[in-house]
């Protein structure tokens, strides 16, 4: 076990192996994977799919020189043990660890930190238009899965068919994503896998015609031009080859007799290829074919190194509450038509489409094309409910202003999931910056949650209105506060005062009530009884309700789990300004301008200082107040 991993110079030594060594030697990797993953959480079954091909790529094409780009990062763990990282391995998506994706901070071989589907294919033409204009002959690869071939990937292609660069892109089709893959392209993709059984078919045709006796060969001929007429209206390739792409395969990603000498006679051709790689999702771990969801990502199981201790949270998934609230409702309220791209198991919305699949839609990655669409549901009289991850709606962002907040009275709601920061995915997934991209657009109302029950509350509240609502609600379990106060009613842009005290108001957005709560207990503790607010909305805010607490306190703290730019410190500031509303000292608590690394989601909130800990410490110093020790 590790014996070429542990002692080859690799790379660099590939080109030492015979098949059975390279064999050898994905039996490690793959023994690797699923050790290691299952300890640290990440991406398990892409990557055990794409063993074979990226030890095939690697021995083909130098990337010391070369290039690589692999689409999203879910494939790149074999590429990272290959290039020098197999020692580190142990640290992925650990705090100061290796990164769950490709990282050009972590080595030379990794060229983009990518983290959202659909863009290698034009990043990696970038660098072959760069290298081609300069004159050099750096080979460059783009690795991109069926699931991942987007709007924006179908721009690569139309781009880089058109003008002719060299450049490969491989197509590892496991006919599934993170989801089944769905939408016409995905049909399209099985029509050509069953393609390949016509190429063997016509193969032992021709083999037969040709051992006739006197005209077989004459026959041979005459079949080949035949066959090639039938071909074009039979096998579906031709989309590749419309575009501009010299199109390959399909061949076995798991079979290096087939992939070495195709990427070595492919090496060597001119202008843009793409090569069709069939592999097996989850190829060597027992289960994952049963299970394709679960071995994309399972969770981590025990840590790798001594961390924070995660608080005990009760009840279920925030995700599992908003599509509960969905689903009651669906019951008696007929409009509500439910949207999700390519997220359907993250955001928890299958049992949604099961149940009604004529009021939901699942439209791949096509984020911008998921709002747009509900745009237009909404003008038959429907009220559409858009759950999308905070850090992919991002890419819907001009369908958000034109399509929505343009139009004329549109009702719709925005589930962000993920929204906040979002631990061990680190930068590339984080949702922290949706308030900012949401809160300056015209009719736009943002709102978040403390708990479940507020959680249903707001969703009741939003689907009867006129205008788009964006609910945000973080990674993990919605908690149980605890609080022995009646839910109050949700008032256009009314906070909740949760604890009345002095001196200091506590100022909590969303998920950060909870960590308020505990900074108040410490800082009550150690003698100071300070006010705590939910917030509830960013926008608006309601200054008649703002005004008195702002007056009332000398010291008021703004806490949220998002960028302090553009986000709620900054609609309260705005908001003092814009109505000359009378205040002490405004402090805000947030995320800082920088990408927060990957680590616990507790480390990150300790490392920023939005922990309840932290929060009692800011509050003390700027107090000059001692804190008593106390346990929460």
């Amino acid at each position: 076990m590790g014996h070429y991993l542990d002692t080859l110079d690799l790379p660099k030594d590939l080109g030492t192996l015979d098949l059975e060594a390279l064999k050898s030697l994905s039996e490690e990797i793959r023994a690797r994977i699923i050790d290691v993953v299952p300890k640290t959480g990440g991406h398990m079954g892409t990557n055990l799919g794409v063993v074979e091909l990226s030890i095939a790529l690697h021995k083909v094409f130098d990337f010391s020189k070369d290039k690589i780009v692999f689409d999203v990062g879910h494939q790149a763990y074999p590429h990272k043990l290959l290039t020098g990282r197999n020692a580190q391995f142990e640290t992925l998506r650990q705090k100061d660890g290796l990164c769950g994706f490709p990282s050009p901070w972590e080595s030379d071989y990794d060229n983009f930190l990518v983290g959202h589907a659909g863009t290698s294919v034009s990043s990696a033409f970038g660098m072959a238009l760069g290298y081609q204009s300069q004159h050099q002959d750096n080979k460059v690869v783009a690795v991109i899965g069926d699931g991942s071939i987007c709007g924006l990937a179908f721009e690569g292609f139309n781009q880089a068919g058109a003008l002719k660069k060299n450049l490969i892109v491989i197509l590892n089709d496991n006919n599934m994503a993170i989801s089944p893959t769905v939408g016409a392209f995905s049909k399209y993709l099985t029509n050509v896998r069953s393609g390949d059984l016509y190429h063997k078919y016509i193969h032992e045709f021709q083999k037969t015609l040709h051992n006739v006796p006197m005209i077989g060969e004459t026959l041979e001929q005459m079949s080949e031009r035949m066959l090639t007429a039938l071909k074009d209206n039979l096998v579906p390739d031709r989309f590749f080859t419309e575009l501009g792409f010299n199109y390959y395969g399909p061949v076995d990603g798991h079979n290096f007799e087939e992939l070495l000498p195709t990427l070595q006679n492919l090496s060597e051709l001119e202008g843009p290829i793409l090569l069709h790689v069939l592999t097996e999702k989850g190829k060597g771990a027992e289960g994952a074919a049963a299970d394709p969801y679960k071995f994309h990502s399972p969770p981590s199981v025990k840590p790798v190194a001594p961390v924070a201790a995660e608080p005990k949270k009760a009840g279920i998934s925030w995700s599992q509450c908003f599509v509960d609230c969905l689903i009651d409702a669906a019951e008696e309220d007929k409009r509500l038509f439910a949207i999700t791209a390519a997220m359907a198991a993250g955001t928890k919305l299958e049992e949604f489409l099961e149940k009604y699949p004529e009021r939901s839609v699942d439209t791949g990655i096509a984020e911008g094309h998921a709002v747009t669409m509900a745009g237009g549901l909404e003008r038959t009289g429907l009220m559409p409910v858009v759950l999308i991850y905070s850090t992919f709606l991002q890419r819907a962002y001009d369908s958000i202003m034109h399509d929505v907040c343009l139009q004329k009275d549109m009702g719709m709601i925005f589930a962000l999931d993920r929204a906040g920061l979002v631990g061990d995915d680190g930068p590339s997934h984080h949702g922290v910056f949706d308030i900012a991209y949401l809160r300056h657009l015209p009719k736009m109302i943002l709102l978040a949650p403390k708990d479940a029950a507020e959680l249903k509350q707001m969703f009741l509240w939003a689907k009867d209105l006129k205008q788009p609502v964006a609910i945000r609600y973080p990674r993990g379990n919605a908690p149980e506060l605890g609080l022995d106060l009646p839910v109050q009613e949700i008032k256009m842009g009314v906070p909740e005062v949760i604890q009345a005290g002095e001196k200091v108001a506590l100022l909590a957005y969303g998920a950060m009530v909870p960590e308020v709560l505990k900074a108040a207990k410490i800082l009550e503790e150690s003698g100071l009884k300070v006010t705590v607010v939910n917030m509830r909305f960013a926008k608006p805010l309601s200054s008649d309700h703002y005004a008195s607490i702002l007056a009332e306190h000398s010291l008021v703290v703004t806490v949220e789990d998002h960028a302090l730019m553009g986000g709620v410190g900054s609609a309260v500031l705005e908001m003092i300004e814009a109505e000359q509303l009378p205040c002490g000292k405004v402090m805000r608590l947030g995320i800082p301008d920088e990408f927060i690394t990957y680590m616990s989601r507790e480390q990150q909130f300790q490392s920023i200082g939005i922990d309840g800990q932290s929060i009692a410490e800011t509050v003390a110093k700027s107090c000059d107040l001692k804190l008593s020790e106390v346990i929460v």
